[in-house]
């Protein structure tokens, strides 16, 4: 297919695609939008990024003054039946998923079914922790949300949608395919950031030891629901599925969707306009918004680093900060196979940009978008 072919589709898909999305109460007129000139120039580069790096699709919001001011909507949910991407579209979103389910986990502090300092391991009784050469006690939630537990396990693979998932259990003991890596401290808790998917899968079974509840279902109930997140779960349901866009590799491919036993840690699937709304929640701090998931407070921790940090990394608890030439953004970013995402939140401004790719190479989609409108913000 040559590139005046691509283009014309790519060019088509977004003319449908902005009538689709103007019909959000989020969006704002066709005519106003062309003169917003980070709109077209995002454009611009989500097209020309699709296009050069084998993904079918982008969902992108902008946020401004700390409420959605556009959508917009490029390329395809599906390239064979060329359905195209929507604000209602069904995206995996990686480690995006860790932010958003920091949110269920401080709220067991809220609700006096954890402090934050105790050690973990004190709340397990299905798997625990192994003894080390370094202290298994400092091992706390705080610390485990912030990356400076000193645990091991990177991320996470997933499996193949319609195979048998491990246990908790046996995913935190290494049976897992991609690195056959338990979860164990291999550093002293508290001395160094160190990233780890593991910790955020310990976490996922102290919420279930806690609450006696699948950890999918509490949140489903206890956050998902209350705040208004309607198109947001860690199962692929048969519904979602309806909605979902397909997931491709890197050379363009159609690969089944991943499915994680470590939900927590990889196994969110979102909207753009659910993101989005986790966005503006993320950045006005409205108890009645909120909805008694949260208080204010607590969510104003949660964006504040936590030491301590190093030049791999800085987090806070649940979010991460990022530097863009000295611009810190905080929020988090997502790779799983066949699909890569990104949220990103300037707090003094309340401005945020949440894109979500169903592409391997989406980071090379998100990132160009990401700088134009961190420069955006810069010279603002």
């Amino acid at each position: 297919m040559n590139s005046k072919i691509i283009q014309s589709i790519f060019g088509l898909s977004f003319t449908l695609l902005l009538l689709s999305c103007s019909g959000t109460k989020h969006a704002v007129g066709v005519e106003k939008l062309k003169r917003d000139s980070l709109y077209t120039e995002i454009q611009r580069i989500g097209l020309e990024a699709t296009k050069n790096n084998n993904v079918p699709g982008v969902a992108i919001a902008v946020i401004q003054n700390g409420k959605i001011v556009w959508t917009q909507c490029i390329g395809f949910a599906d390239k064979e039946s060329q359905k195209p991407v929507t604000t209602e579209t069904i995206f995996n979103v990686g480690s995006v998923s860790k932010m958003v389910s920091a949110w269920g986990l401080m709220q067991l502090t809220e609700k006096g079914l954890v402090n934050l300092d105790d050690p973990v391991n004190e709340y397990l009784t299905r798997w625990k922790l192994p003894v080390s050469q370094y202290d298994v006690s400092k091992v706390t939630l705080r610390r485990i949300l912030s990356h400076t537990a000193g645990l091991s396990v990177h991320g996470y693979g997933g499996s193949e949608q319609g195979t048998k998932l491990l246990s908790l259990e046996e995913s935190l003991s290494g049976k897992t395919k991609r690195n056959g890596e338990s979860v164990r401290l291999i550093s002293e808790p508290g001395t160094q950031w160190e990233y780890s998917g593991g910790g955020y899968t310990l976490a996922q079974l102290m919420l279930e030891e806690r609450t006696k509840e699948k950890f999918s279902d509490y949140m489903k109930k206890n956050v998902f629901n209350p705040l208004g997140l309607n198109h947001t779960t860690y199962e692929w349901t048969e519904e979602m599925m309806k909605n979902s866009a397909t997931a491709y590799d890197a050379s363009g491919k159609p690969i089944k969707n991943r499915i994680f036993t470590e939900q927590a840690a990889a196994g969110l699937q979102t909207t753009v306009l659910d993101l989005a709304h986790f966005a503006e929640l993320s950045l006005n701090y409205k108890q009645n918004e909120l909805n008694k998931v949260l208080k204010p407070a607590t969510v104003q921790l949660m964006e504040k680093p936590v030491l301590p940090f190093s030049d791999k990394g800085k987090s806070g608890l649940g979010y991460r900060f990022m530097n863009y030439e000295g611009l810190e953004t905080v929020g988090h970013t997502g790779e799983n196979e066949g699909w890569s995402a990104g949220l990103f939140m300037h707090l003094p401004t309340k401005s945020s940009i949440v894109i979500l790719c169903n592409g391997s190479n989406g980071d090379r989609v998100w990132f160009p978008i990401y700088q134009s409108w961190a420069k955006r913000i810069k010279a603002n």
